[in-house]
């Protein structure tokens, strides 16, 4: 009997656990089509913005809120395309190629374990950034932001990847690494519209289309397949559109849930095909102290107050582009008008149908009823001036709503003889984008944080990270999840928009020439000479090849030793830069300092400073 009761006790609560399987697939599946109802007229806006980037520019949202084909009013219409918006976004996009944000991390406190925290940190960034396909996925983010008016980034955390650490029943094991990913405003779903911020959302949903191989091969579960729109998500898409579809997939459900009092750590759930995949607490501690929050970083291109997602440039730019398509159509017929003539003819007079069908080609013998008046060309028709006027003010409106113009080549501009006035052209040009490099900057700043935190909380034991001195060398440093404390990250450089190449060259020759880089004599700091090559572009003719940053790193570690012990001066020392880093640390740690140690470094200086001046006296 308590062999029949335990095991009746199991069936309950076997059907109990799947009952709330059934039930919880059930509510994230409808929570997803009611959010997925919800957005359509957003999903509907980006694809007609993509059909217009994409030149075809006679679709229109109908009254049913599907996109449909404009349709010919008259069969000789001419239906051409004459598209300025692929220019102009991808003249945007070149210009925001150039933000290269340098992430710097703020030390949480003054004393040199936090110090030396951040100064890893920094360098993990810088690697993070730099390798893997980071930068390729700024450019897809900034290209679907530009293009829809949001992209996002998704970061988590790859267990495959990063350095091999050995093996495991026969498979490889890896140290991991943080992954950075591209996602579409199209797979995007948040709990509200209207919540601008993705931090301040209760609840978001990541849903894509993937092959049902790829959900076994993760998630170890048997999913039936079916043909799914990417963009859309609809299985079995309709029929008559050419649709961007994947073949034996399924659409998987990602329901991220903010940290609550009933769930403190949040709610994972992952379902797909009826079928629950993953059940869990949130996997990232990637929100402020330590609390876990969504692995999502928002960036737009035009903030809409109010709203979740952004606009585009290309939604501003679509009735323009419709008004200039139409003018440049009516002229180019009324060309053909001027060109080819309208013909008069007497009623009953000619054969309609033979001259419609072969028109006045050269050497036509034309054939008219004997007494009728002969046919002739209508005369007074000219291209009125109304066609050229609006024309340019539909080029000119295509510039001042993009913020882009082509200064080398624009009609306008080639009366600009002064360099000085068109340099001011130019800078009114970034101006323009200002707004939107920023918000990639502040994304920067936001997956930067997310990084930092996603490192702290997996490391285990030591992690090696590489930093490229140039000039072929790398130097190898090393991390823990302990020293990675402060995640508090900022933007050292300006907004590239701010100032262009040229400018900031111009900037560094107008520097020199005030004598503000050189000291009383005249003579210019080393590493000042190195920084101002690599600022113009010719890092290759420093003589001294990083030879000063390694004196600069010798003198640091002396710094730190010189708190336990008495370091004497070596002959390769660069007395200068020695004893700038040694009196740079005293004075930065001088409170902290015991007499015994502030005695240390005076001597050492002290040392510095007797041979440079022996050597000085040498040279006179």
């Amino acid at each position: 009997m308590r062999k029949e009761s335990g095991k009746t006790a199991k069936l309950k609560a076997d059907k109990k656990k799947a009952r709330f399987i059934e039930d919880l697939v059930a509510e994230v599946t409808a929570d997803f089509n009611e959010r997925r109802k919800n957005r359509i007229a957003f999903e509907r806006q980006w694809e007609l913005n993509m059909n217009f980037f994409a030149g075809n520019q006679y679709c229109k949202i109908n009254g049913k809120g599907d996109i449909e084909d404009g349709g010919d009013e008259y069969y000789w219409q001419m239906r051409e395309v004459f598209n300025h918006i692929a220019p102009l976004v991808e003249t945007r996009l070149a210009k925001f190629s150039r933000i290269s944000p340098s992430v710097c991390v703020r030390p949480e406190s003054d004393d040199d374990e936090a110090a030396i925290g951040a100064d890893c940190a920094e360098k993990l960034l810088t690697e993070v950034f730099t390798s893997g396909g980071a930068e390729e996925t700024v450019r897809k983010v900034t290209l679907w932001s530009e293009i829809c008016g949001t992209g996002f980034y998704k970061i988590i955390w790859d267990n495959d990847g990063g350095a091999p650490v050995g093996e495991f029943d026969g498979k490889p094991v890896y140290e991991g690494a943080v992954k950075i990913l591209s996602v579409s405003p199209f797979e995007i779903f948040p709990d509200s519209l209207y919540t601008e911020d993705v931090a301040e959302l209760k609840s978001i949903i990541h849903a894509k289309a993937v092959p049902v191989n790829e959900i076994f091969d993760k998630y170890g579960v048997t999913v039936a397949g079916d043909e799914v729109g990417v963009y859309d998500l609809c299985e079995k898409s309709f029929s008559g559109e050419a649709k961007s579809t994947l073949k034996n997939s399924a659409i998987v459900i990602e329901k991220y849930e903010r940290p609550s009092a009933e769930f403190p750590n949040g709610r994972l759930i992952t379902v797909s095909g009826g079928k629950l995949l993953y059940y869990g607490d949130l996997p990232y501690k990637n929100g402020d102290k330590g609390a876990r929050g969504f692995p999502f970083v928002k960036q737009e291109s035009q903030i809409a107050a109010g709203r979740f997602f952004g606009t585009s440039i290309i939604e501003r730019l679509i009735p323009v582009q419709r008004a200039y398509n139409a003018v440049k159509n009516r002229k180019h017929e009324f060309m053909n008008r001027l060109s080819m003539g309208v013909l008069k003819v007497e009623d009953g007079s000619v054969d309609v149908d033979d001259l419609a069908e072969g028109g006045l080609c050269p050497g036509k013998v034309l054939v008219y009823r004997q007494g009728s008046t002969p046919p002739e060309i209508m005369n007074g028709i000219s291209m009125p001036a109304d066609f050229n006027g609006e024309e340019e003010k539909l080029l000119g409106e295509f510039v001042s709503i993009s913020g882009v113009s082509d200064v080398s080549s624009s009609r306008e501009n080639g009366y600009l003889k002064s360099a000085s006035a068109l340099t001011l052209l130019i800078e009114q040009d970034n101006e323009k984008l200002t707004g939107a490099a920023e918000r990639i900057r502040r994304s920067y700043l936001l997956v930067a944080k997310q990084v930092i935190r996603l490192y702290a909380q997996f490391i285990t034991g030591v992690m090696a990270i590489k930093t490229s001195l140039g000039l072929n060398r790398t130097k190898l440093s090393y991390v823990t999840s302990a020293a990675l404390r402060s995640d508090d990250v900022y933007l050292e450089n300006d907004n590239e928009m701010l100032y262009s190449d040229s400018q900031k060259k111009e900037t560094v020759y107008k520097l020199i020439e005030s004598g503000l880089l050189t000291d009383e004599k005249g003579n210019m700091e080393p590493s000042v000479k190195s920084k101002i090559l690599s600022v113009l572009g010719y890092k290759e003719l420093d003589g001294k090849k990083g030879v000063d940053r390694l004196q600069e790193e010798k003198a640091q570690r002396e710094n730190a030793l010189m708190r336990k012990q008495a370091v004497s001066v070596e002959e390769i020392d660069d007395d200068r830069i020695h004893v700038t880093e040694h009196t740079r640390y005293v004075l930065g740690e001088y409170e902290e300092l015991s007499e015994a140690e502030k005695t240390r470094y005076y001597e050492h200086i002290g040392e510095h400073k007797k041979r440079a001046e022996r050597n000085e006296n040498k040279g006179e």
